[in-house]
């Protein structure tokens, strides 16, 4: 089971950074229904290379056609949008997408939370992930983190996640909040 989650985490990387389409002329400004604000503040080794926060643009809740659980976040930047169920890039090169999991009131029998984000910084890709409880993949997000869908906010307080490619730790602070 554990092997099948960190494939999914993966995968669904992979799938939201690759798989997703191009901008076919639909207006964008009527492509989310959800208003969001909030910055996340960035700490760790990284943030020589990736900046010290992620501004979030878009977002998009329990989209199920691209996350597969209605129990995800996915946080967008401002370049990034989700139209038709598919992901539209206005710059390739810079942006971050950042999906956003909380199982806790049910949906996994072996996670509770988990992050699965890739930030592209001038054309190169960090990829990073965690998942609580820590399952011997990955690193543990740390209570700090959090879904509350009823107050629409996602929480990092303290919250850790792992360069999937070196082993290095990038710390989230921060709230986003949608309408």
């Amino acid at each position: 089971m554990k092997k099948n989650i960190k494939n999914l985490l993966y995968c669904l990387t992979f799938f939201l950074i690759f798989g997703c389409g191009s901008d076919d002329g639909v207006d964008q400004e009527n492509a989310g229904d959800n208003q969001v604000s909030g910055t996340i503040t960035l700490s760790g080794v990284e943030t020589s290379e990736l900046g010290t926060s992620l501004t979030v643009g878009n977002i998009e809740v329990a989209n199920t056609s691209l996350t597969g659980t209605d129990k995800s976040v996915i946080l967008l930047s401002q370049n990034i949008s989700v139209v038709d169920n598919e992901l539209v890039y206005d710059d390739y090169q810079n942006g971050f997408v950042l999906v956003a999991a909380d199982f806790s009131t049910g949906g996994s029998a072996d996670i509770d939370k988990s992050i699965s984000m890739t930030i592209v910084k001038d054309g190169e890709e960090y990829s990073h992930a965690c998942s609580s409880p820590y399952l011997n993949f990955f690193t543990v997000c740390g209570d700090g983190f959090g879904i509350d869908f009823d107050a629409k906010s996602v929480t990092f307080d303290g919250t850790t996640v792992i360069n999937t490619e070196d082993d290095t730790i990038l710390t989230m602070d921060g709230t986003i909040t949608w309408d």
